[in-house]
């Protein structure tokens, strides 16, 4: 107990006051765990596939973007495509 919180309590005893009892305080119950986080729209049916490589290879995509014109997406799907069919494993459609 501080000074002043001692010396206010013996104020208080001898004008013959009776502290208050304390009010319990409510513990917050925590928020909910979100599990699933909500997909946009255009992510439906789709997983991600990535992996960390040397920065050469974004230099290399990019430069294929470049020429190409077509957005990462479809270059990796192109890509993937040609790794497939070079082990004879089913190619998937690009839509």
């Amino acid at each position: 107990m501080s000074k002043i919180a001692s010396l206010q309590a013996g104020l208080d005893r001898a004008a013959g006051r009776t502290a208050a009892a304390p009010t319990p305080v409510p513990i917050p119950e925590p928020p909910p765990v979100r599990t699933i986080s909500p997909k946009a729209p255009s992510r439906e049916g789709k997983v991600h596939i990535g992996a960390y490589l040397p920065a050469g290879f974004k230099s290399s995509l990019r430069l294929v973007q470049a020429q190409t014109g077509e957005d990462t997406q479809t270059v990796i799907a192109r890509a993937l495509n040609e790794l497939f069919r070079g082990h004879n494993v089913p190619v998937i459609d690009l839509e």
